[in-house]
């Protein structure tokens, strides 16, 4: 059994699950920094404000922008983070990144994990992470660590393009008040998937919307005007369809354990108030009032998944009863075409019997006429005087040569038809080999 990671120092082979490279990133909302000199200035300001390095009440979090891709057509994986690693051991001490995010991340699937820390010789700590699927394009990573004895807030967000840190950084500050609710971040890290995955169901209906619309342009024959294009279209779509619904059921299943960690988050100051100061019973009751609020936000979130899980599934299913009706078509169609070749080689098979037949009519008549036309022919030749006299023979003494030429000519026709027929069966045998070759 794997169990959960303590909070202790990172190793150097957790460190290995992350690449480094000095990127342009976002800090604080506003600030952008761009090299080890500008993260040295940075912690110097901020961790210098106050004796204990911490301020009360304060809500840190670092974009790292994602890296250049790798290979064309394809995203830089997001545990490639915008520092060097000086940097980054720095900021897992300062932000109190726990180390389970380099499970997370290394998953590259939909999770959430939360770590509860109470310890009496140091202060509490609560930890949390959440990771994107990487199989769909735009996926990011959060690490998020509360504090409850300052009431501070440490995120980080791995892996973000432009337009998603323009996006957090949005919500952020139309977020006002709400950003000293410690589960903001994950909320934002929520929608940010909601529209991840809405955009390519929204694409995904769009296509098969535009492949339908041509059954309305007019008349259908599936086994004429459906190319191997077309075919290859449709089946794409149930494959995609297909996949979109297996990415958004992990996803609704870790938005139920994100709603069961909102009222774990609340009972745990809750259970705290019999010992806790006034300002503690008030943050108590104002995370519980934020906590439903995000709740139905999410259980919201968790209806539109639904919808969009129905939608693939209709496309899916719609997609299927095309191609049964195409293939049922083109069955058709070939069955017609099967029964129209029957009856050709049925009426080529009567006119082949109405020609033997004749050809049978002909052959008797030649067998009656041929003895005689061979008789007359013999006799009709010089070779026979029929009125010799005075002790002459009647037939010539050149007969001979009649008998000799005419055997010859057939033993020369004969030795010629047969080489011309063995060469032709010799030829057959030896494709009928190569055949049965290929087939074995």
């Amino acid at each position: 059994m794997d169990w959960s990671m303590e909070d202790a120092a990172w190793t150097n082979h957790e460190l290995k699950t992350f690449g480094f490279q000095s990127r342009p990133t976002v800090v604080s909302v506003e600030k952008v920094l761009r090299g080890k000199n500008d993260w040295e200035n940075w912690f110097n300001d901020v961790w210098e404000r106050t004796p204990n390095a911490i301020g009360e009440n304060e809500f840190y979090v670092v974009l790292c922008s994602r890296a250049e891709p790798v290979f064309e057509d394809d995203e830089a994986p997001i545990s490639y983070v915008s520092v060097t690693r000086d940097t980054w051991e720095r900021l897992t001490r300062s932000f109190h990144i726990h180390r389970s995010i380099t499970r997370s991340i290394a998953r590259q699937v939909a999770s959430f994990s939360s770590f509860y820390e109470d310890s009496e010789a140091a202060e509490s700590e609560i930890h949390f992470t959440i990771r994107m699927s990487k199989y769909l394009r735009g996926d990011l990573a959060l690490s998020l660590t509360y504090i409850p004895s300052t009431d501070s807030t440490f995120a980080v967000v791995y892996g973000c393009n432009e337009q998603q840190i323009q996006e957090i950084k949005k919500r952020i500050r139309s977020a006002g008040d709400k950003t000293k609710y410690p589960l903001l971040m994950i909320g934002i890290f929520a929608e940010l998937e909601r529209e991840r995955l809405a955009n390519v169901t929204d694409k995904l209906i769009d296509k098969f919307a535009l492949l339908s619309a041509r059954l309305d342009s007019g008349p259908w024959q599936p086994s004429k005007t459906m190319s191997t294009e077309d075919t290859q279209d449709y089946l794409m779509l149930c494959l995609q369809s297909r996949t979109i619904v297996d990415n958004i059921r992990p996803v609704r299943r870790k938005l139920f354990k994100i709603i069961s960690e909102i009222d774990e988050f609340g009972q745990y100051f809750t259970s705290r108030k019999g010992e806790a100061q006034p300002d503690e019973v008030r943050k108590a009751r104002r995370f519980k009032k934020e906590g439903v609020q995000m709740k139905k936000r999410l259980q919201d979130i968790i209806y539109e998944y639904d919808d969009k899980m129905e939608e693939c599934n209709m496309i899916a299913g719609n997609t299927a009863l095309a191609m049964q009706t195409v293939s049922s078509q083109i069955a058709r169609h070939d069955s017609d075409l099967n029964t129209r070749i029957a009856r050709a080689n049925t009426d080529i098979a009567l006119e082949t019997r109405r020609e033997n037949i004749q050809m049978r009519s002909i052959a008797v008549l030649t067998m009656v006429y041929l003895p005689f036309s061979t008789v007359a022919a013999i006799f009709s030749m010089n070779l026979f005087d029929w009125q010799a006299q005075d002790g002459r023979s009647v037939v010539s003494k050149y007969f001979w040569v009649f008998v000799a030429v005419a055997a010859g000519l057939t033993i020369i026709t004969l030795l010629t038809w047969y080489f011309i027929t063995y060469r032709h069966e010799k030829i057959a045998n030896k494709d009928a080999s190569e055949i049965q070759s290929k087939m074995a």
